[in-house]
């Protein structure tokens, strides 16, 4: 029995790397939390294609690779008339489940899907709900997350609900990561990097010592110095 030259294998886990890093691109982009039980056995099957060529060095890279871009052919195709026809979407990934409705936990429904009160309590208790009379509704979405809506007296106020006028916001920018500025911010302001050094220089700070800065639509910069080691 020939033995395996040690540079094979890290070359060959990068490759297979490499594939499956492109597939799921490919596939798009979505949170585990999110995946669909489609999306999630075409995942299990990819990760269990990729190690074959790892653990049998007589199985080509290429096979794998194929196998790996037909699931990923297959997979989009799927997404696609998913997007196409309500009735397959819910043929391939089921529909939402009602659990709690106008404050009561619909019972039947759960012994339909086999999710137990202690499932619901526990998700309702991460979303902050600590009372089931608070819930409007509760729907188990097809990945498996409770969207929880409150009942209106049991939501928080809003500037809305007082009448009062709020300003839009927008995200905050980047402008330093780990002492170094953020170019493209920097850009798309209309700045360079002597102009940020000066800011920072006017605040008590040099940019060696920023661990992270933002700069906000309206030019409002907050900055979190490096901790002192």
């Amino acid at each position: 029995m020939h033995s395996v030259p040690l540079w094979q294998f890290p070359v060959r886990a990068l490759v297979l790397y490499l594939i499956v890093m492109i597939a799921l691109r490919i596939m798009g982009k979505r949170e585990i939390g999110q995946l669909s039980v489609f999306d999630l056995v075409v995942s299990v099957m990819m990760a269990e294609l990729s190690t074959l060529p790892m653990e049998d060095r007589r199985v080509p890279i290429y096979e794998a690779a194929i196998s790996i871009a037909s699931l990923v052919l297959f997979q989009v195709a799927v997404a696609f008339l998913q997007i196409k026809s309500h009735r397959f979407r819910h043929l391939i990934d089921g529909e939402p489940s009602v659990l709690i409705e106008h404050g009561r936990i619909q019972d039947r429904e759960m012994r339909r899907i086999r999710y137990s009160v202690h499932d619901l309590l526990t998700q309702l208790r991460e979303k902050g709900v600590a009372n089931v009379a608070d819930v409007e509704f509760a729907i188990l979405e097809t990945s498996g997350q409770l969207s929880v809506i409150p009942k209106a007296e049991a939501r928080p106020l809003t500037p809305r609900d007082l009448g009062k006028p709020v300003a839009a916001e927008a995200i905050p920018w980047p402008l330093v990561i780990d002492g170094r500025p953020v170019p493209k911010t920097l850009t798309l302001i209309g700045r360079d990097e002597v102009w940020l050094r000066d800011e920072l220089r006017h605040r008590g700070y040099t940019l060696e010592n920023v661990f992270y800065a933002t700069i906000d639509s309206d030019g409002s910069i907050w900055i979190d110095e490096r901790d002192q080691t």
